[in-house]
């Protein structure tokens, strides 16, 4: 597959705290932050696996602004996260609400420290 990172057109700078903060604002007013690169020929694609770290129970707000910008009918949605404590939520249908279209799966949540194997065995268990 293709590998596509999501990025914020403004990074994110200052450190932890000024990170944690402009998160929670984000959150707080439901921004949508300005995506730095877009994906060419989506329609290319049958399934899309939507990686994500989990920042206040949910995904970060670019991941919004990035699901708006396409439209996903006809393709397998695949959602999954990253967190040391917290667990996937309802962020994967929330998620699926913020792009409007697709076949959305079931989420996984995986620990921060997560290995190869792991990853390998839940893709190859996906039918």
């Amino acid at each position: 597959g293709t590998l596509f990172r999501t990025e914020v057109q403004e990074p994110y700078t200052g450190g932890t705290q000024a990170v944690a903060e402009r998160a929670e604002t984000e959150e707080e007013q439901n921004a949508r932050p300005a995506v730095a690169a877009q994906v060419e020929n989506m329609d290319q694609y049958d399934a899309i696996f939507i990686g994500y770290p989990i920042w206040y129970y949910n995904a970060p707000m670019v991941i919004g602004t990035f699901l708006e910008s396409y439209d996903l009918s006809g393709k397998t949605v695949i959602p999954f996260c990253t967190s040391a404590s917290s667990g996937i939520g309802d962020s994967g249908e929330l998620l699926a609400d913020m792009a409007g279209t697709g076949d959305w799966q079931e989420g996984q949540r995986f620990r921060s420290s997560v290995s190869d194997e792991d990853v390998v065995a839940w893709v190859e268990s996906l039918e």
